[in-house]
C-alpha cells in the first residue's frame, strides 16, 4: 500500500453557478541519502575451491538508505549509479594474482549490475529498489559472486568499489502532475575482501609386491606420488611409518594371524628411508598451482628376516604435505 503525507484543502461553495472546489496537493513520502557503508567479506577459501566454485559475499548496506515510497512513474525520475572499481572489477593479491567477480541487485545472483552503472528506477533493478521503500528507512544491499578460473596464489584479496549515486524523482503530485522533486547526490566507498588459503592434492597408488616364497624372492617396486599445491607454495612430502613399525624402526605390513613382513619406502635415489618426520622430500620448485609434481619412490622387502606365515600381508601408510 503507497503511504502519502496528505495536505488536501477542500471548500464548497453554493451559488447561482453551481459548486466549486479546490484542492491542494499531495507529497509522497519518499527520502534518500547517502550513508556511510559496510564492507562485505567472501570469508576464506583455499585456492582449489576458488578456481573450481563462485565463492558468494553481500553487504547489507552499499551506502543508499531510503524511506517512503517511490512512484517512479515519470520518465525523467532516475535513481543512477555509476560504479568504478580500485581494480578493474577484480579481487587482488600480495603477489599480483587477480580474481574477477560480478556485482549483483539480488541473493540469487539473477540480476547483475552493468560494471558502468545503472538506473535503478527502470527495468529489473526496480524490484530490488522497491525493497528499501515503503517504510522506514532502510540500506540498498549488494551482492558479490566471484568467477570460477582463477589460478591465484595464497593471501587476501581486497577490493574497493566506490558508487556515485545521483537521483531525481517526483516527490509532489498534483491532479496527476508532479509538483515536488526530490534531487541528490553522494558518494559511497567499502572494500570487498577474500583470504585465499594453502592447499594440496595428493594423487599415489597402492603398492603390490606380488607372491614369493621367501623374503628374500621379493623383487623391488618403484612407483611415485603426484602432489598438486596452491600456486608459489613450497612444501615437503612425508610418509608416515604405517600401521605396524616394528621396533627396529622398519614398515611392517601384517597378516590377518600375528605373521609380520618387513618393508620400506626409499626416496627416489633408493637408499634414504622415507619417512614423515624426518627424511621427507623437499619440492624442487614451488608450486604452480595446476600441475603435480611428481615424487619417485621405490619400495622394498627387506631380505635379511625371517620367512613369515603363509598369507597375505597389508599395510597402510599415510602420505602428508606440510608447508
Amino acid at each position: 500500500m503507497n503511504t502519502f503525507n496528505r495536505r488536501l484543502k477542500c471548500c464548497v461553495t453554493a451559488g447561482t453557478a453551481g459548486l466549486f472546489f479546490c484542492f491542494g496537493s499531495l507529497d509522497a513520502q519518499a527520502q534518500c541519502s547517502v550513508v556511510a557503508a559496510t564492507d562485505a567479506s567472501f570469508g576464506t577459501a583455499s585456492s582449489f575451491a576458488v578456481r573450481t566454485a563462485p565463492q558468494s559475499s553481500s553487504t547489507i548496506n552499499s551506502g543508499l538508505t531510503c524511506s517512503g515510497v517511490i512512484s517512479g512513474r515519470f520518465a525523467e525520475d532516475t535513481m543512477n549509479m555509476v560504479l568504478s572499481s580500485q581494480n578493474s572489477g577484480s579481487l587482488r593479491g600480495p603477489t599480483g594474482d587477480t580474481m574477477p567477480y560480478q556485482i549483483y541487485a539480488d541473493a540469487s545472483a539473477a540480476i547483475a549490475i552493468d560494471s558502468r552503472g545503472a538506473n535503478w528506477i527502470s527495468g529489473q533493478l526496480r524490484s530490488a529498489l522497491d525493497r528499501i521503500f515503503g517504510g522506514s528507512s532502510r540500506s540498498l544491499p549488494l551482492f558479490f559472486r566471484t568467477t570460477p578460473g582463477a589460478n591465484v596464489a595464497a593471501g587476501i584479496y581486497t577490493d574497493t568499489i566506490t558508487l556515485n549515486w545521483t537521483w531525481s524523482y517526483c516527490r509532489g503530485l498534483f491532479l496527476g502532475s508532479c509538483t515536488t522533486r526530490n534531487r541528490g547526490s553522494g558518494t559511497s566507498r567499502f572494500m570487498l575482501t577474500l583470504i585465499v588459503t594453502n592447499d594440496c592434492a595428493i594423487a599415489a597408488r597402492d603398492i603390490s609386491f606380488g607372491a614369493a616364497q621367501d623374503p628374500a624372492s621379493f623383487s623391488p617396486v618403484t612407483g611415485g606420488i603426484g602432489v598438486t599445491c596452491t600456486k608459489g607454495l613450497t612444501y615437503t612430502v612425508g610418509i608416515g611409518t604405517g600401521s605396524f613399525p616394528a621396533a627396529n624402526g622398519r614398515r611392517q605390513m601384517a597378516s590377518s594371524g600375528d605373521g609380520r613382513l618387513q618393508y620400506d619406502i626409499f626416496d627416489g635415489g633408493g637408499a634414504r628411508v622415507w619417512g614423515q618426520d624426518t627424511n621427507g622430500v623437499s619440492s624442487v620448485r614451488a608450486a604452480d598451482g595446476l600441475s603435480a609434481q611428481q615424487f619417485p619412490f621405490r619400495a622394498a622387502i627387506y631380505a635379511d628376516q625371517d620367512t613369515p606365515p603363509v598369507g597375505t600381508y597389508t599395510d597402510s601408510v599415510v602420505i602428508d604435505v606440510r608447508y
